[in-house]
This record gives structure tokens, C-alpha cells and sequence, in this order.
């Protein structure tokens, strides 16, 4: 799946949003996709197994385009 980011924008990916479950996650890129936003999730298959993924140490990380990531922020009502 990252291959397929890279295709669509040669910005590296970064994190704009970490999340405690693979729902909240997938809602994410949802909105981010219908927003025209490229995203991939990182740590998706781990969410929920171990303790060292909750969302203060990493959970699931929403990932876009670096040149994406101020307009991610405002489609998910994150600060910047």
C-alpha cells in the first residue's frame, strides 16, 4: 500500500493522527479518502493485541503525503 502512496505523490508519508483502535483509524481514512487525501495505516494488524500499542505509544498511525498533512489535520479537526 505505501508503493501505491508513493505512485500518487512522490512527498514522503507522515503521521497526522495516531488512534487506540483500528476503528477510529479506518473512519479516519475514510474521511480522508473521500476527501480526495491519499492515507495508509501503520500498525493496523498489532491495534488491540499488546498494551504497547495503545495510542500514547504509537496505536494505529494514520500516514499522508507530506505535502498533504495540513489539509489532512483540517478534514480530521486536528490541530496543526
Amino acid at each position: 500500500m505505501q508503493l501505491l502512496l508513493h505512485a500518487v505523490s512522490d512527498a514522503p508519508l507522515i503521521t497526522v493522527a495516531r488512534y487506540a483502535s483500528t476503528g477510529e483509524a479506518r473512519l479516519a481514512k475514510t474521511k480522508l479518502e473521500d476527501a480526495g487525501i491519499p492515507c495508509m495505516l501503520a500498525n493496523a494488524d498489532q491495534s488491540g493485541l499488546t498494551p504497547m500499542f495503545d495510542a500514547t505509544e504509537g496505536g494505529v498511525q494514520a500516514k499522508v503525503p507530506a505535502n498533504r498533512a495540513d489539509e489532512a489535520r483540517n478534514v480530521l479537526d486536528l490541530p496543526e
